[in-house]
């Protein structure tokens, strides 16, 4: 055994990261818009999702957090960068009814 793996953290005391699901959709003005829900909830989702310039956020406690896309692939890269899995709406729908009230916690 090395010194530095005397260091490390057993991985269940590692924080671990809330499952995220997204919708794309867009704006009444045609802007690209993702909606991000977790059966964590809301505050979950939102704290795990670190937005940059490239995004608009509008979120408030109890509401699923949207992201807005200011410049082209900006929602892409969110969903790449956090492992976002995003659904289709019948998918969404269905997803949405299972995890209720839970999600907007």
């Amino acid at each position: 055994m090395t010194s530095h793996s005397l260091n490390r953290r057993p991985d269940s005391l590692m924080p671990t990261l809330p499952t995220l699901y997204g919708f794309r959709g867009f704006t009444h003005g045609g802007a690209k818009v993702l909606t991000v829900m977790s059966p964590d909830g809301a505050a979950a989702a939102a704290a795990a999702i670190a937005p940059d310039a490239e995004v608009i956020v509008y979120g408030d406690p109890g509401l699923l957090t949207q992201y807005h896309e200011k410049c082209e692939g900006a929602l892409q890269r969110l969903v790449d960068r956090h492992g976002i899995i995003v659904l289709e709406k019948p998918d969404w729908d269905a997803r949405k009814y299972r995890l209720g009230d839970a999600i907007y916690r």
